[in-house]
This record gives structure tokens, C-alpha cells and sequence, in this order.
């Protein structure tokens, strides 16, 4: 009956043009008799739940589509999350938006009452304020959930949930043109796991309708969505059982870089679209990186081939020099670095070939050239005087490269770090919320939701400041909203830290080069530390490992590796609360394919890098972490 009711509701909603009424108001039959569950999610914080997408459809529209709607195919991937990063209730926090259609999905499955001890028949309503959704237009809907009563699903005992979603009409009507929905109604089933406290399946079926507003590469359209979904429970992880997690993670890696011999071509290079040398570049740091020796046959053969390649672009220019520099570092010296003792920094000498170093001066002599110089001190894609075209991605590779070939004793010339520092820090964000950060962290001595462990906080509030792509990054205090996102911020922190280090190694003679006396020095030093704690504040602030912070899903690996690398640089072993390394390579360890990739080359590489730690550490830690 319940059923019913629903689906007569959202036949309505359809046939009237997506003006969806609400279901809030309909009665609901009690059912089942007196069954009495006790419903509570029981995943632990720093517990990782992995939801895959068992089966997905298209389904039959209530009404014929409209002509030239795109009848959208349903292309979704799975469903995860740590377990910090929902309430009580099974509702994630706004602070991970923007959510994604997966996200969405799911949450409208993952609901339990707000009273944990409820008979069959109890149903209760609750309304969702959805304002940021990657690459769709905010959305509000009002749900009534119903308990069925008890159901197995597969071999797990479970209550059964059902819950109708539809959407609720702005107050103000979108302007011509703009992006917005028509309407939204969802179905949902989902069978709640008494017994582990989590969602153990969830079947959805929607019909949606939006409008996508002109965009400079996409047309406008309507785009409308009339699928079926079910998610299944897949695997968790618990990310502090370190000796399993470390077994899975030798695994991984061993897997990983067998597939990336794999993806080398008969060239022997590593296209990356139309960038050889970058892609090739990279699939040898990740190899060297991951313990492929100097002299196993792929290596060789991609050195070889990136002989005759052209210096592309930025990015292929720097990975060069980085992947030179990883030919020569020892399974001695890697170790040194990756130990937890205090003498953490022997000197090692890179023992270059005469051929190497010269081919790591020419990309030097490349970087150094290509620098933008006159309109700002950045590196675009390929020098272009008469722009003034940057970005932080390019510009952290290049400093990258640079302090490989410092390493490698090729010098760089004074002139390339100071200024540019200096504008890494007026791009940030000028202000943010006021956090105090987490500066000693005594994690619970269970595995619980309910203990959150031991916290020491820093006496003074600090500004959680981050980085856009290639602009100054806004905030908004009243909304709480940035376009900072997580992997530019990583990017504007790199650029700090290697600049920092950069610096760190000049002589007296070479630091009055770069700054002109020690007071101008001191004023920049001062600068780069402060603008340093605060993007370290707002990647504590956004933490997640399972998104790029405030970006969605959209270069998520990209971001993994940012933070490696960020956390790296800084020495950080714990970032807030967060055990960022366990963390992330629990959730790389079970989103590995079978075949050992992680979907492309570079994501692939980039999985690894985080799972290596294959960051090469600054010569001292620059942040405040105790």
C-alpha cells in the first residue's frame, strides 16, 4: 500500500512537468505487527566502507521525453567514504561537498531514525538541502522513510527501510537560461545491517530532469536521468590494523608497477596523449620509486626512448628531471628517509653519469628559460610572452624538478624561488574560518564510533587558507564557501615547501643574491611560514582521502598524490586527527582493479606514488605539527 501511495505521488509529479508535490502529508499504514528493531551505525571513524555498484539501468520515463532531451546512461562507479565522514544517521557532512550522483544515491539509502529503538510502521519525514553537487545545480527534496521490518539480504539478517524523495520547488524561479532542476523523485529500498551497525544494499530508482546552462565546450540541454540502481555493501577497512593494512599495501604496490610495465607501448615510451615524454617521465619515477631496479629492461628502454623526445610542456620537463634524480637514489637511502629515527638525512651523492647530467642540465636550462619572468614569476604550459597564463599545477612541477636537479648538484640559478614565493602567498585565500588545530593527538584505545580519542589544541585560532588553480582564491564568510580545492592546495603548499628548502641550501653569498640584505630575507621567511601553517589548516580543515576537498570526484589521484607529496615535504605524521598515510592507502588497497591498475597510467602512477610515500622529504620540518 505504502508503495502505492508513493509511486501514484511521483506519476503525478512527472505528468505535471516535474512540479513535484511533496509526500510528506501521506499516511502511512502501520505494518508487520510489533517488531522492535534497535538501529544504530556502528562504523568506527577511521573505518572505510566501500559500496560498489552492483547493477545499474536505464528504465522507462513516466512520460515521453521532450524533444531534444538527452536521456542520460546511468555511468556510476561505487559509493565510499570513511566513517568520519557521516553522523549518527547515516548523513554525510556538508563539509565534503560537493557531493557527487553517487553520493546522492546513496545518502537517500543510508538514513536510520534519529530513534534508534523503533517498531515495523514507524516512518518519519526529513528534508535534504543539497547546494553544491559537482557539475548539477543545487537541490532540495523532502523524504518519508518507512521501516518495513526485518529481511535478509544475501546472508546477512537486516531491517528493511523504504524511503520516496521528491523535490521541492525553489521559492524564487531560476532565471531563463540558468542551470536548475525540473523535478526529482526517487525510490529507494535499503536493508540496514543491524548486527555490523551499517547499509548493507540499497536499491534506487529515479526520475530526474535537469537544465544544463551553455558552457564554453557543452551545449545547453536537458538532461534527464530515469535509472535504476542497486549498491551493495563491498568491503571495509579498518585502517588501523597496520601490519594488514602494510601486507595489502606491498600487495598493491607489487601489482601496480607489473601494470605499468604493461601500459608501455612498443616504442617503449608511455604516451600520455600526446605527451611522451611527460607520460613516459612519469612511469619511470613511479617505477624507480616503487623498487623496479635502474637496470630491469623497461627501464632502460624508457630512458632510451625519451632521448629523442621533445621538451613538451612544463610538466614533461620537471617529471624528467624528477625521474633522472630517482635513477640514482639507493634502497640505503630511501629507507633513511622513510625511518622514524631522527637521523633521517645522511648525505647521499648521486653518482650522475656524464651523459645524465647533461641531459638534466638541458631540462634545467629548459625550466629556467620557460619561467614567465616579466608578467609574473610562474610557469605556464610553455612560455608565452605575450600572456600572462599560469597555474599552480605547472608551477609546483617545475620547483619540483628544480630541487631534483639541486640534489643531483646542478645548479639552479638565484632569482627563480624568492619573488615567486612571495606570490604564492598573495594568491592564497585572504581569509578563512578560524580553526584551532590539532597539535598532539592520542588516538582511542578501541576501534569506536562513540570514542574520538584525545586531543591537544593549539593555544591560538588559525585561518584555514587554501589555493585555486589560477587565481586569487575567494572566500565567502557568510555562504562558508571557497573555490580553494584540494589538489591546488597541495600545489600552493608544494610550491612553499620546496621553495623553503630551496632557500634552506643557499650560502650567505647566494641568499643576499636572492633577497638583497637579511632583513628582506627574514620578512620573507616570515611570510612563507605563515601562509605555510594556514594551507596546512585548510587541508586539516576539508580532510578527506576519498575526494579531492571541495572538487568532487575530479582529479581525485591527482590530489592523493598532492597530499603524499604535501605531507612529505612537511613531515607530517599525523595531520589533526587524521593518520593521513593509513587512511588513504586503505582505500587505494581496495579500489585497486584486478589487473593492478587504478583505471589510466597516470592515475595508476599517482595511486602508487601515495602508496610509496616515494616523496623525497625536506631537509627539515616546517611546520608547527608537535
Amino acid at each position: 500500500m505504502r508503495r502505492m501511495i508513493g509511486a501514484a505521488v511521483g506519476m503525478l509529479a512527472m505528468l505535471t512537468g516535474f512540479s513535484s508535490s511533496v509526500v510528506a502529508d501521506v499516511p502511512v499504514p502501520h505494518q508487520r505487527g510489533n517488531q522492535r528493531f534497535e538501529l544504530e551505525w556502528k562504523t568506527p571513524p577511521t573505518t572505510y566502507l566501500n559500496y560498489k555498484v552492483a547493477s545499474q539501468a536505464k528504465v522507462d520515463p513516466l512520460e515521453p521525453l521532450p524533444a531534444g532531451a538527452i536521456d542520460s546512461e546511468p555511468s556510476l562507479s561505487y559509493a565510499h567514504f570513511m566513517g568520519h565522514e557521516f553522523d549518527d544517521t547515516g548523513t554525510l557532512h556538508d563539509i565534503h561537498a560537493p557531493f557527487v550522483m553517487e553520493d546522492v544515491l546513496i545518502q537517500l539509502g543510508m538514513q536510520i531514525p534519529e530513534k534508534k529503538k523503533c517498531t515495523a510502521g514507524f516512518n518519519w519525514d526529513r528534508k535534504w538541502k543539497l547546494p553544491r553537487l559537482y557539475d548539477m545545480p543545487g537541490l532540495e527534496l523532502v523524504s518519508v522513510y518507512t521501516i518495513d521490518g526485518s529481511d535478509r539480504c544475501g546472508d546477512a539478517d537486516c531491517v528493511q527501510i523504504s524511503g520516496f524523495h521528491d523535490f521541492i520547488l525553489p521559492d524564487k524561479e531560476p532565471a531563463d537560461g540558468a542551470a536548475r532542476w525540473f523535478g526529482f523523485h526517487a525510490e529507494t529500498t535499503a536493508w540496514f545491517n543491524v548486527e555490523q551497525g551499517r547499509l548493507q544494499a540499497s536499491d534506487v530508482v529515479i526520475h530526474a530532469a535537469r537544465w544544463r546552462a551553455k558552457a564554453t565546450k557543452v551545449a545547453a540541454a536537458r538532461i534527464d536521468y530515469h535509472w535504476s540502481v542497486r549498491f551493495e555493501f563491498s568491503e571495509d577497512f579498518d585502517s588501523t590494523a597496520g601490519r594488514y593494512l602494510n601486507d595489502k599495501v606491498v600487495t598493491a604496490i607489487s601489482k601496480g608497477a607489473e601494470r605499468v610495465k604493461l601500459m608501455q607501448n612498443g616504442d617503449s615510451a608511455w604516451p600520455y596523449g600526446s605527451r611522451a615524454r611527460g607520460g613516459t617521465a612519469l612511469a619511470l619515477l613511479t617505477l624507480l620509486t616503487c623498487d623496479v631496479p635502474a637496470d630491469d629492461p623497461a627501464v632502460i628502454r624508457g630512458f632510451e626512448a625519451m632521448k629523442g623526445m621533445e621538451f613538451e610542456e612544463t610538466y614533461s620537463v620537471a617529471l624528467s628531471l624528477m625521474a633522472y634524480e630517482a635513477r640514482y637514489i639507493t634502497d640505503v637511502e630511501r629507507r633513511a628517509y622513510l625511518s622514524e629515527g631522527d637521523d633521517k638525512f645522511p648525505d647521499f651523492k648521486r653518482e650522475l653519469s656524464d651523459e645524465d647530467r647533461k641531459a638534466m642540465q638541458s631540462l634545467v636550462d629548459w625550466l629556467v628559460a620557460n619561467q614567465n619572468q616579466t608578467k609574473n614569476p610562474f610557469w605556464n604550459y610553455n612560455i608565452a610572452p605575450d600572456t600572462s597564463r599560469f597555474d599552480f599545477s605547472n608551477t609546483q612541477y617545475a620547483l619540483l624538478g628544480l630541487a631534483s636537479a639541486l640534489r643531483c648538484e646542478i645548479k639552479i640559478p638565484t632569482g627563480v624561488v624568492g619573488k615567486l614565493v612571495e606570490e604564492v602567498v598573495t594568491f592564497q585565500q585572504p581569509d578563512g574560518p578560524k580553526v584551532k588545530r590539532v597539535v598532539g593527538y592520542k588516538p582511542p584505545k578501541g576501534n569506536s564510533r562513540k570514542d574520538d580519542g584525545r586531543s591537544t589544541y593549539a593555544g591560538k585560532p588559525t585561518e584555514a587558507r587554501g589555493w585555486a588553480y589560477a587565481t586569487k582564491a575567494k572566500w565567502d564568510r557568510y555562504a562558508e564557501t571557497t573555490d580553494s580545492y584540494g589538489s591546488m592546495t597541495t600545489a600552493g603548499l608544494t610550491c612553499l615547501l620546496v621553495g623553503l628548502d630551496i632557500v634552506d641550501q643557499m650560502d650567505a653569498a647566494q641568499l643576499k643574491e636572492e633577497f638583497g640584505s637579511q632583513q628582506a630575507y627574514e620578512k620573507w621567511k616570515k611570510a612563507a611560514t605563515e601562509s605555510l601553517e594556514d594551507g596546512m589548516c585548510w587541508l586539516e580543515y576539508w580532510f578527506t582521502i576519498t575526494r579531492n576537498p571541495n572538487h568532487g570526484r575530479t582529479w581525485y589521484l591527482y590530489y592523493m598524490y598532492g597530499l603524499e607529496r604535501v605531507m612529505m615535504l612537511g613531515q607530517v605524521r599525523r595531520l589533526g586527527v587524521h593518520d593521513w598515510y593509513s587512511e588513504g592507502a586503505s582505500v587505494l588497497v581496495t579500489t585497486q582493479n584486478s589487473d593492478g591498475s587504478w583505471g589510466t597510467m597516470p592515475d595508476t602512477c599517482f595511486a602508487l606514488l601515495f602508496l610509496k610515500k616515494g616523496t623525497i622529504p625536506s631537509r627539515r620540518p616546517v611546520t608547527s605539527e608537535k
